[in-house]
């Protein structure tokens, strides 16, 4: 069998296929037979049909069977000898109804297909990524424990009557009506409140200053887009705010019984769990910019083509499959905020980019070895559902029944890579000030 190969634009590909005449005639040769000892014709015995009569009456089944037998195989054979990995489904032309077999004579046609393109790694050293180590200042701790020590604080009436002054604490009920409906989100019920830091909207706020103990008033106000949420700008809203009493905060000490109530031994003991849970967050965030980084730069120095055909087949599935889930959450896209119209554009970014990474990760994977066993997915499965309180064999269950566990390990493997990648890679150098 002879092929040619041409390259097209977008990563398609065009194979000129040539079946040779010994193929051919074999395998028509072989439909003779086969149709020859299978029908039944007046004058003849089975199996004694001439195949001049054969080839009259059912030249169009033999040509059909003839095609399914040495085209796709063929094909297939091609694909593999090129080493061409295909991502759609072959055009073929002549087109497969159009195509003859002839005896004496070689089969040749073409077949256009999208290909994963070939494509080289970086140097991973030239990736540069910042590997500045986790730093967490005590005054950031002191910060995070004094937030603790502000959510603990208590309210008590005072017994002075006089109206609101600055520096106040307050409790109230506050309800917001927009258009005449009552809106849970901005109303408040039996609130503590410390004014001045921004927990009232700033037009509330400011009508307190003055009220006294079981005193009510209602404010109007119109939503402006500065300081309101999209949904609420323009709209009308009435607040009805009822003061229960005029209130003294008071924190509790930074102490052992104060780390007591929380669950910890001590004080030092607190402050120790705590100052450990920043740093690993700060890892974690740090982990979050590396990947970023890496994935970045992979998409700056890997020049891929992806067909646009297969861009075009991405952007409608994940279309189809958003609007599956307005289906599923009973949503309009007007509700969900989205514009369909401008949907695909704004997909199609974000198709390239994941399809490109993906691809550079296969390849990564496939040249270091990288793979995911089934103990590792086990163990990583057990730590997700542990940290989510839920039944390891259930949860595995409902990752085999919505068929997720090749996407868990895929994500497992993702994981690897980047660890991989960061390793390698070069360590951004660190700004000096002087």
């Amino acid at each position: 069998m002879n092929v040619a190969l041409e390259r097209l634009e977008n990563g398609r590909v065009r194979l000129k296929i040539e079946i040779p005449v010994e193929a051919v005639n074999e395998e028509l040769e072989r439909n003779y037979r086969a149709i020859r000892t299978q029908v039944s014709v007046p004058g003849f015995r089975k199996g004694k049909v001439p195949i001049g009569m054969i080839k009259a009456r059912f030249g169009d089944h033999i040509n059909s069977e003839a095609i399914q037998n040495l085209v796709l195989p063929a094909y297939e054979e091609a694909l593999s000898s090129e080493l061409l990995l295909p991502l759609s489904n072959p055009e073929f032309s002549p087109p497969l109804n159009q195509l003859k077999v002839s005896a004496g004579t070689p089969l040749v046609f073409e077949a256009t297909v999208d290909v994963k393109p070939s494509f080289n790694l970086p140097k991973y050293e030239d990736l540069v990524v910042d590997k500045t180590p986790a730093n967490i200042p005590r005054e950031q701790v002191d910060e995070y424990i004094q937030i603790l020590q502000d959510q603990h604080a208590t309210f008590n009436p005072i017994e002075e009557d006089r109206p609101v002054a600055e520096g106040d604490c307050v409790r109230v009920d506050v309800e917001c009506f927009v258009d005449g409906t009552y809106l849970e989100e901005q109303s408040r019920q039996d609130a503590d409140i410390e004014l001045g830091k921004g927990n009232l909207d700033s037009e509330v706020e400011s009508n307190i200053f003055g009220m006294r103990t079981s005193e009510i008033k209602e404010i109007e106000k119109e939503f402006d887009s500065d300081d309101s949420p999209s949904t609420l700008a323009g709209k009308h809203a009435l607040y009805k705010v009822r003061l229960h009493a005029i209130t003294e905060k008071q924190v509790p000490e930074l102490d052992d019984e104060f780390s007591k109530d929380l669950g910890y031994e001590d004080y030092g003991q607190l402050f120790g769990v705590i100052w450990n849970n920043l740093v690993e967050e700060e890892k974690a965030i740090s982990r979050i910019r590396q990947r970023e980084e890496v994935a970045q730069q992979l998409m700056e120095k890997v020049d891929i083509k992806l067909p646009e055909t297969l861009v075009d087949q991405y952007v409608d599935q994940n279309i189809r499959n958003f609007q599956q889930k307005l289906k599923q959450d009973n949503q309009t896209p007007e509700e969900a905020g989205v514009d369909m119209d401008s949907l695909p554009s704004q997909m199609r970014d974000d198709v390239i980019r994941q399809t490109k990474l993906s691809w550079i990760f296969d390849e990564i994977a496939k040249n270091e070895g990288i793979r995911v066993t089934d103990d590792e997915l086990d163990l990583e499965i057990r730590r997700v559902a542990e940290q989510q309180n839920r039944d390891v064999q259930k949860y595995t269950s409902a990752l085999k029944a919505s068929n997720r566990l090749e996407e868990f390990r895929g994500q497992i493997r993702s994981e690897k890579i980047y660890r991989f990648l960061i390793d390698k890679s070069s360590a951004k150098e660190s700004m000096i000030i002087t």
